[in-house]
């Protein structure tokens, strides 16, 4: 007993990741007219015969909250902290429509599409969180390089190595060396207070940034995520109004902001819902696309269940590319600084080796102890040698 309620959590946390699936099932029980409780205990059977055990504990949960009467078996109530919170408002909306079979197909199909559109972001997340460490590590290695052939250069020798591209390419170095550390803990923090302030930051100022990459990214993602859960509401029968105030309620900050825009753009205009959602809510690309389906769509709410259906793979899509344009901006400049140092590396040894040629090599000392001379004989005159008197 213990080590099932060890297990628990995270038995809980696969099933949810393959929750489309249980609603397809919970869809053809509908569809057969079998009643919930002969679907539960054939379906905690099977689990159990199948070896499900994320499947098969969360259905003995639903079973045991159908034998206490919780919420009168209404569906909502069975999944309740079974599923993600997200899921809640669409699990809802499966009770209002007459054919639950369809809706509960609906609601998975939304989740699938949120599901991809997730695994989108996770993936391109990934790639930076990798790549920072890594350039960091790549630097350090090459600028170490560079100094140590700046050490192993004579002082006569230095005047033409580091000119041009390989001065700049050494002064990088020494900066990064020194302040390096500093730089990418100010780096991160930086990144970390971006990412924290994506479901909080609202304002003006926030519409100023909402086409720059990450943010970008923030607003095509939940967008992705709210046209899913708007075609299913409205497929099932609720309002525009209606879907987009319960949305609201359980959004994030930002997202709550943004729908409450659009709900005031909507009383004072009921006819221009273009114009509602374009307020910074949808990108350029979605928006016109959006401007194109609703030519010929009967209204507004065919347009959502359109671009949340249909359409999903154009989101996605939309999606990728804004996650890909968060990726180059965040590990651009790291991948330049070690592109140019590493390119430095191999400019500097051959420029080195030419200059190390005994003829060049003589030529350097030799005017670089004429201008030594030259340098000491303004600071100090009488260091110059002088020419021979005239004898008495």
């Amino acid at each position: 007993m213990k080590r099932r309620a060890v297990l628990r959590p995270f038995r809980l946390w696969c099933f949810r990741s393959r929750r489309a699936e249980f609603y397809r099932d919970l869809a053809e029980m509908f569809q057969r007219n079998e009643s919930l409780m002969a679907f539960l205990e054939g379906e905690i059977a099977n689990a159990v015969r199948t070896r499900q055990a994320p499947r098969e504990t969360a259905l003995r949960a639903m079973l045991e909250r159908y034998r206490a009467g919780h919420a009168a078996g209404r569906v909502g109530g069975l999944l309740e902290g079974l599923v993600p919170g997200r899921d809640g408002l669409m699990v809802t909306g499966v009770a209002r429509p007459d054919d639950k079979s369809r809706a509960l197909r609906a609601l998975a199909d939304a989740v699938d599409s949120q599901q991809a559109m997730r695994a989108v972001v996770l993936g391109h997340a990934a790639f930076p969180l990798a790549m920072v460490p890594l350039c960091y590590v790549l630097i350090e290695v090459l600028s170490e390089v560079i100094l140590s052939i700046d050490r192993s250069t004579p002082v006569y020798v230095r005047a033409e190595l580091w000119t041009g591209a390989n001065g700049w390419a050494r002064d990088l170095a020494v900066v990064l060396t020194g302040f390096g550390l500093p730089s990418v803990v100010l780096f991160v923090a930086a990144l970390v207070g971006m990412v924290a302030s994506l479901p909080r930051w609202r304002g003006r100022a926030r519409l100023a940034v909402e086409g720059w990459p990450v943010y970008g990214l923030y607003r095509d993602f939940q967008g992705g995520l709210l046209f899913t859960s708007l075609a299913m509401l409205l497929s099932n029968g609720a309002t525009l109004r209606a879907a987009l105030e319960d949305l609201a309620q359980g959004s994030s900050t930002w997202l709550r902001w943004h729908l409450t825009r659009v709900l005031r753009a909507l009383d004072d205009n009921p006819n221009r819902a273009i114009e509602a959602f374009g307020r910074g809510l949808l990108s350029p690309a979605m928006l016109a696309r959006a401007s194109t389906l609703h030519r010929t769509a009967p209204s507004f709410a065919d347009v959502l269940i359109e671009l949340g259906t249909r359409e999903s793979g154009r989101v996605l899509q939309a999606v990728r590319r804004a996650a890909l344009a968060a990726n180059v901006a965040v590990v651009g400049v790291l991948v330049a600084v070690c592109a140019f140092l590493g390119l430095s590396t191999l400019t500097v040894p051959g420029r080195f080796s030419a200059l190390m040629e005994p003829a060049t090599l003589m030529s350097l000392k030799q005017a670089h102890e004429a201008r030594t001379a030259g340098i000491r004989g303004a600071i100090d005159p009488s260091s110059q040698p002088q020419p021979p008197g005239d004898l008495p």
